[in-house]
């Protein structure tokens, strides 16, 4: 996490389940502190609902709406004029916007031409390719709290039968579920694969924060805690293709085994 980074967290009520909150709070804590924390919805869509918990517990600020044209929602509107205000005053170094909306696809793009660092988060089954790709990095929050709860319950079989559960089996059922467009570890394995031997051919070491970066670019859904890991190194460590090695100055390279 950087701390200096200062970001605006916009939250469509009307899209994402309230359900998402704390996940959604965690999740944003990676990329920075929140200046701006607003949440959009109309009165019924937030007033007596889950959201109106989340919005005390999380300290957001609502800005809700009437819907006065039928047809017409208000509260995307409104969230994309106070995301242009927020860009204007030079207040943020980016925004995170909640939403699996795409009509929140050009907006996206323009923050991002304005130089901001711009994250999405939505949900795996209703963000189209168009959405995700107009982020710096789109992240499914379902899947996050699909495996956090999946974590909850293995740790508890740990506990009841006192032996430890194999990471392989929840990796493979992660995998076989591969909600949204998540890309598949073989599809991973070989966009790896190109990054080594584009550097092979111009003889130099892949390390492994290029890895890191050159997927991000590549695969804007990508993160290595869908597929059950922590940290890329123990992800590319399970990739039967590759091999890490560790220097004594705490660098690590990426290469292709040898056959």
């Amino acid at each position: 996490m950087n701390e200096e980074n200062r970001i605006a967290l916009l939250i469509d009520a009307e899209n994402i389940s309230a359900q998402y909150a704390d996940y959604i709070m965690d999740e944003v804590g990676n990329y920075g502190t929140c200046s701006y924390k607003r949440i959009y919805g109309s009165w019924d869509r937030i007033v007596k609902t889950k959201w109106e918990g989340e919005i005390n517990k999380n300290s957001l600020k609502p800005m809700m709406q009437f819907n006065n044209t039928k047809g017409k929602n208000a509260s995307d509107s409104a969230l994309i004029i106070d995301a242009m205000d927020i860009l204007y005053t030079g207040g943020v170094d980016g925004f995170c916007i909640v939403s699996s909306d795409s009509d929140f696809t050009a907006l996206a793009r323009r923050l991002m031409e304005a130089g901001m660092m711009v994250i999405g988060m939505g949900e795996s089954d209703k963000s189209t390719e168009a959405l995700e790709n107009a982020f710096d990095k789109f992240v499914y929050i379902d899947v996050l709290a699909k495996q956090a709860d999946e974590e909850r319950k293995e740790e508890k079989k740990k506990q009841a039968a006192k032996a430890p559960a194999t990471q392989q089996k929840r990796t493979a059922a992660q995998q076989r579920n591969n909600p949204g467009n998540i890309p598949s570890k073989k599809a991973v394995e070989n966009r790896i694969k190109e990054i080594i031997m584009e550097n092979d051919d111009k003889s130099k070491k892949t390390d492994l924060g290029q890895i890191g970066s050159k997927l991000d670019n590549s695969f804007k859904n990508f993160d290595v805690r869908y597929y059950g890991k922590k940290y890329l190194k123990d992800f590319v460590k399970d990739l039967k293709s590759l091999q890490l090695d560790d220097t004594a100055e705490n660098q690590v390279y990426v290469s292709l085994k040898k056959k």
